[in-house]
């Protein structure tokens, strides 16, 4: 049996797998959303489903099933980070009392998003023992990319193995179950998009004595510019010093030399990190919390990024490689720009920022940390914004800071604040010959150039902070509807494409 939780599917996308039945699917109706299920069964095998649901509301995203297979009942779950400790117990309570009707073996197996490595999170597991079921999983093992602890298992069965094993393809680990070493193995993953023409051979997903996964891509996916939660786990590491985090003790960090800049990069990024960490911390405490490390750090990085030289093509770090052109290219635009291969975690928003501002990935989290200040000295702002895009500050202020949360429109609008820059996000130019929006292959940079200033080159986007620095030159970066790269010129002073829309439309 194979279980894919958080799935991103459309009823259209095929996902059969040779030798296996879906016994269990539901997919995003519209657009692609964390949401989705898909559960695998052996042809052989015979099963009955019990019970699913799923709840979509406000921040409350809560999905599972329960399939009987034998004697035993097994409850995949997926839950929202952002979901209530309330709601999370009562869907636990309701599955697993349906369950018991049926089999009085039962194994509860999922992502809970609820990170076990925080003792005060041990609750969850005081709660599910009520019913009389075991952790199984080893306490303190990362089941995460992240070093975090949000997959695990619990069980009313003596005889069960579970552990983790290593994904070349996900943030997460895949978890495997076995009974006997032979009866069952039961894998979660959690899938940020699936592609249907999978590169791999089905013949080696074999489900009793190998431990395989099906191969995924780490992105995301929602369809256009529609932005939607994701519902990502927190990202929260408590075990370093707070004491270490005074962005003020760093000042020496500041005095860099050409040979150790990336060094320093990677120590300034690391000490962002941890102050965002500490920040949600506080914030998931409903305390108040002193901004000033944020502020502190803020400058640190932005006296960094003024020392970098203008980047392009040429002077970009080694390990950032140019992509292939594999979509509709059009030959006046990628004569100005070459579109970057950006790392598709959850923060490709923010890696592509610090690839056009240092040249490499490694001021990923200090971006975030500077979109956070960004919105923090600017709240009033903000907080009219995120209600007029149906969001509140506070959300947004945590997806902001969140490791892999991916940006959307406020996050954006931040980053350009932050960095004093417009941000133009470009889309794949409209091939169809008929449309308005149509750009050829061969036309010429004045004409491309014409028809950005007609509004008749594509639905591009632009992100102007402030007013002031509207005519600034633009960072530039490519969203291909699941994904950002970062996009960088060959020239100092390179052609500026200026997107005709504006969607946020209210510069400071």
């Amino acid at each position: 049996m194979i279980s894919l939780v958080e799935t991103w599917t459309k009823p259209t996308d095929s996902l059969e797998i040779e030798g296996f039945k879906v016994i269990h699917r539901r997919d995003c109706n519209d657009t692609r959303k964390p949401l989705g299920q898909i559960t695998y069964l052996k042809n052989d095998l015979k099963c009955e489903n019990i019970t699913e649901r799923c709840e979509y509301s406000g921040k409350d995203h809560i999905e599972y099933c329960s399939i009987k297979i034998h004697d035993i009942c097994i409850v995949s779950v997926y839950n929202s980070p952002n979901s209530s400790f309330d709601v999370l117990k009562r869907h636990i309570n309701e599955v697993i009392s349906i369950s018991k009707r049926f089999c009085e073996d039962i194994i509860v197996v999922g992502d809970f998003n609820i990170n076990l490595k925080i003792k005060t999170n041990h609750k969850f597991i005081e709660y599910m023992e009520s019913f009389g079921l075991t952790l199984i999983n080893k306490l303190n093992k990362s089941s995460t990319n992240a070093k975090t602890q949000i997959d695990y298992c619990f069980t009313n069965m003596n005889d069960l193995k579970s552990d983790y094993f290593e994904s070349l393809t996900s943030f997460h680990k895949p978890i495997w179950i076995r009974k006997h070493g032979i009866l069952t193995e039961f894998h979660v993953d959690e899938i940020k998009q699936i592609h249907t023409d999978i590169p791999f051979n089905l013949k080696d997903l074999k489900i009793y004595d190998q431990s395989d996964m099906m191969v995924v891509d780490e992105e995301f996916s929602f369809d256009r510019y529609d932005i939607v939660d994701e519902n990502e786990q927190i990202d929260i590491d408590t075990t370093y010093n707070l004491e270490d985090l005074h962005a003020s003790d760093q000042s020496d960090l500041m005095e860099i030399d050409e040979q150790s800049s990336f060094e320093n990069y990677e120590i300034i990024d690391s000490t962002s990190r941890k102050i965002l960490d500490h920040f949600l911390l506080v914030l998931d405490f409903n305390n108040t919390t002193d901004t000033d490390q944020i502020s502190s750090q803020a400058q640190i990085i932005n006296d960094l990024i003024e020392k970098s030289p203008f980047i392009t093509v040429h002077n970009k770090d080694q390990s950032v490689r140019l992509k292939s052109k594999t979509e509709y290219s059009v030959q006046a635009f990628d004569s100005v720009y070459a579109r970057i291969c950006t790392t598709a975690d959850g923060n490709c928003l923010y890696s592509s920022l610090s690839i056009i501002n240092i040249g490499s990935e490694k001021l990923t989290h200090s971006m975030r940390l500077l979109a956070v200040n960004a919105m923090i000295n600017n709240t009033d702002y903000f907080q009219i914004l995120c209600t007029l895009l149906n969001s509140s500050f506070e959300e947004q202020l945590k997806r902001t800071a969140r490791n892999t949360i991916w940006g959307g429109e406020v996050q954006i609008q931040a980053l350009s604040i932050a960095l004093s820059h417009p941000i133009y996000s470009y889309i794949q130019f409209n091939s169809n010959p008929t449309n308005r929006h149509y750009i050829s292959l061969n036309i010429s940079l004045q004409e491309l150039v014409d028809q950005f200033s007609k509004g008749t080159a594509g639905g591009h986007l632009k992100y102007i902070g402030y007013k002031s620095d509207m005519n600034k030159l633009a960072f530039c970066i490519y969203y291909n509807g699941t994904h950002y790269d970062a996009l960088l010129p060959f020239e100092d002073d390179p052609q500026q494409f200026v997107p005709h829309f504006d969607i946020i439309n209210m510069s400071l």
